[in-house]
């Protein structure tokens, strides 16, 4: 088991064959990349990945903007307004 302040995250890229290599000992992260791909080497402690490597294709890493502003109440129901007459309009459109 790694301390929390050794706990990390790394991610190489590689130009030339448009791919990642992750390295990862954070228990969040290794949940998370094991939905994504097997990983190719790991490193087990009393039965538990404590650490794993990945390398993934360019299409399988994403970066986010981090949302700086909540929606409103009003813009929520708004919001769901329009995806439940969608949802309405698609299963009128499935039974005709």
């Amino acid at each position: 088991m790694y301390l929390n302040e050794e706990k990390e995250t790394v991610c190489l890229f590689d130009y030339v064959s448009d791919s990642w290599e992750v390295y990862s000992c954070v228990p969040r992260h290794i949940t998370k990349l094991n939905k994504i791909a097997a990983p190719f080497w790991e490193e087990v402690t009393s039965g538990k990945v404590t650490a794993a490597r990945w390398r993934l294709n360019s299409s399988q890493v994403r970066f986010a903007v981090e949302r700086t502003s909540k929606p409103t109440k009003e813009q929520r129901e708004a919001a769901s307004i329009r995806m439940k007459q969608l949802h309405q309009k698609r299963v009128l459109e499935d039974t005709l």
